[in-house]
Order: structure tokens, then C-alpha cells, then sequence
């Protein structure tokens, strides 16, 4: 009995234990989450763009001329239109970033490229820390840092 005893506080201490490291690592996991809060919105913004991008260049055989055209071309999708492209139902929205809250610098009149020749398409104007969201012409979005960002936006 004192052997079983004993084994239920040893049970006991190590699922305590147990416990408090999962809620340990619970409250260390949101409190760092909350510091890149916005870091997710911003990637799916610039994705989002660069989707309306290639919507826009798949249906005319180029890219936009200006931003008017981008705009234009957005606002007329229908909304079964926009849910196919992934690009959501607030076009105004999607040509500022959330992060530094500029205008994304887009290069028109730029062929989308799932290979060869990738290259940005779109990034945010100044990013955060240090670092930019870039819409590449392959489709994909990156974060670089400024020696990555002028490789792929010269």
C-alpha cells in the first residue's frame, strides 16, 4: 500500500508537473504571437495583390498598365470572380501595406513567370525592421532583408 502510495504522488508531482509546463508554454506562446500580429495580415494583403496582378494578366496577356487599371480591373470582378482568385472583396485595401501603411511599389506592364527570370513584382515601400514583404513574378511572397531585396528588385 505505502509502494502504491507512493507511486500515486510520484504520478501526481510528474503530471503537475506536466501541466504546468504545457501552460508554461502556452503563455510564452501567445505572448510571443502578439508581437507579429500584423506580419500575417501583411503577407496576405501583398498575396492577395499579387493574385489580382495575375488575374489582371492572365485575362489580358500583360500586366497592368498603372494602378488605375489594377484598381479598375478588381472592382469589376464579380464576387465569384474575386472568391476564385483569392483575392477578397476589399480591392481598396489591398494596395496599401498594413506594416508600414504605404502604398506597395508595383512594377507594371510585367509578365507573370512561374519560372525563370523571377524578379519582384510588388513590395512594401519601407517593410518593418528592416525587412520587406516582396511578391515575386513566380507568385510566391518573401520577406527579405535589404541585400535580398535589392537582388530581386533591380
Amino acid at each position: 500500500m505505502k509502494g502504491a502510495l507512493g507511486l500515486f504522488r510520484t504520478g501526481t508531482i510528474g503530471g503537475f508537473a506536466c501541466v504546468w509546463l504545457t501552460c508554461l508554454t502556452m503563455v510564452c506562446g501567445c505572448a510571443g504571437g502578439g508581437a507579429k500580429a500584423a506580419a500575417p495580415d501583411a503577407k496576405e494583403r501583398i498575396t492577395q495583390l499579387s493574385r489580382l496582378y495575375k488575374a489582371y494578366f492572365e485575362r489580358n496577356k500583360k500586366g497592368p498598365p498603372d494602378e488605375q487599371a489594377l484598381r479598375e480591373f478588381g472592382q469589376k470582378l464579380t464576387p465569384d470572380e474575386r472568391k476564385g482568385y483569392l483575392v477578397g472583396d476589399d480591392i481598396e485595401s489591398l494596395f496599401v501595406s498594413p506594416r508600414d501603411k504605404q502604398k506597395y511599389v508595383i512594377r507594371f506592364n510585367q509578365p507573370m513567370s512561374p519560372t525563370g527570370g523571377t524578379k519582384g513584382l510588388i513590395w512594401e515601400a519601407e517593410g518593418q525592421g528592416g525587412r520587406r514583404l516582396v511578391a515575386l513574378s513566380n507568385g510566391y511572397v518573401e520577406e527579405y532583408g535589404e541585400a535580398m531585396f535589392k537582388e530581386y528588385t533591380k
